[in-house]
């Protein structure tokens, strides 16, 4: 099966306008109301804006099954990571199929989205956990998010009626038709997709310049949402990275853009889930990581490049590039990777983003060979003046 790639891949669109919007929040009114959190609202807001195409709703129990076991929905189109909306028992019985309710955004005490019900299921939360994530280990931060959301799901096709309030300036808040218009404008026929949760070090700036050399652009696209204690918070991601490129990279071939979404942390699955996303926004190359989107040690070194072979090639609509984790090489005096130096691990020194957070969070500047000293002086001066991290 091979798929449309990059800004040719349709987009889904289901915020409401006008006279269609006006009606809608007519209806609304005598909807029954369901309270959720801002991570429902924004994988509303996901859906509706084509983020998370092909899906147009929340999914049900035979796809939520099938993404889980397969990665792939029941008509055969790759999907990596179920959406679903997660409820408890009581408010499972209280919704009736065929229905429509209204998701009431609690944060902000508004509408969010009109749900039109088509089923309400059990989930078997250990099966999905153990499927998806690997693991059913509370220890887990996503398999602990997880299990602790709801014991059912709402499935059904949705109607945005108002986005939320920004978790980031406008500036970087684009969607997907945004961003494939300005790749456009920039006349880009390729273009590289890069997923952050942190602020970028010397390996992940190795990692993106390797990206430019081969695309006509770098999409630097850090998830802003929920993360786990210790991960980064928004505003130091994307001034960080704002200074970053202002200082060290080619500003015409890249765009810093945020993605409004939670963290799964589930490993290889996640990584084709993210690079999914990034096709949506126009991508045309991935840049799948070492750990991709892992936490601990759950996941092998290399098992986020392996979950691509599960899809024939052309399939996902956009291109892994599966590159090896960079380190310094004390003996090349650069940054290296395994596949480039002939030294081996006595000469190496790993670059890990779990390092760097522990060394700012200690008050130490990292090593030049880390992170520009720009960047570790910014977040030096941020800690000492303000929170840096969840």
């Amino acid at each position: 099966m091979n798929a449309i790639a990059g800004s040719d891949t349709p987009l889904v669109d289901l915020r409401l306008r006008d006279a269609a919007l006006a009606d809608a929040l007519g209806r609304a009114a005598s909807l029954r109301k369901i309270p959720v959190d801002r991570t429902v609202v924004l994988d509303a807001e996901k859906l509706a804006n084509g983020t998370f195409s092909p899906l147009t709703g929340f999914l049900g129990s035979k796809d939520t099954a099938c993404v889980s076991k397969h990665g792939r929905l029941t008509d055969g189109r790759p999907w990596a990571i179920p959406i679903v909306l997660q409820v408890d028992r009581a408010t499972a019985e209280s919704v009736v199929v065929g229905h429509e309710v209204l998701l009431w955004n609690e944060e902000e005490d508004a509408p969010c989205a009109i749900l039109a019900v088509t089923e309400v299921f059990p989930l078997d939360l250990l099966r999905i956990a153990e499927e998806v994530w690997r693991t059913t280990d509370r220890k887990h931060p996503g398999v602990d998010r997880w299990l602790s959301r709801g014991t059912h799901a709402l499935a059904g096709s949705i109607q945005l009626v108002r986005r939320s309030e920004s978790l980031i300036p406008v500036r970087f808040d684009i969607e997907p038709r945004e961003t494939r218009a300005e790749f456009a404008r920039r006349g880009w026929k390729t273009v590289t997709g890069f997923q952050t949760r942190n602020l970028g070090h010397r390996a992940h700036e190795r990692l993106q310049k390797i990206a430019l050399e081969i695309t006509d652009g770098l999409l630097i696209h850090p998830l802003i949402g929920w993360k786990k204690a210790g991960d980064m918070l928004p505003e130091v991601v994307l001034e960080g990275y704002e200074l970053l490129v202002d200082r060290y990279y080619p500003k015409e071939h890249v765009v810093l853009a945020g993605l409004t979404t939670a963290m799964r942390y589930a490993g290889p699955r996640e990584a084709v889930f993210h690079a999914l996303i990034r096709r949506n926004f126009g991508c045309t190359h991935f840049i799948v990581g070492r750990d991709h989107a892992g936490v601990g040690g759950y996941y092998g070194k290399y098992d986020a490049h392996k979950a691509f072979d599960a899809y024939a090639p052309g399939e996902l609509g956009i291109t892994p590039l599966r590159l090896h984790g960079p380190c310094w090489c004390n003996a090349c005096a650069e940054i290296v990777t395994e596949k480039t130096c002939p030294h081996g691990e006595s000469a190496w020194v790993d670059i890990s983003g779990t390092e760097v957070r522990a060394m700012i969070a200690r008050g130490e500047s990292p090593p030049a060979f880390y992170m520009r000293p720009e960047i570790a002086d910014f977040l030096i001066s941020r800690a000492r003046t303000g929170a840096v991290f969840f």
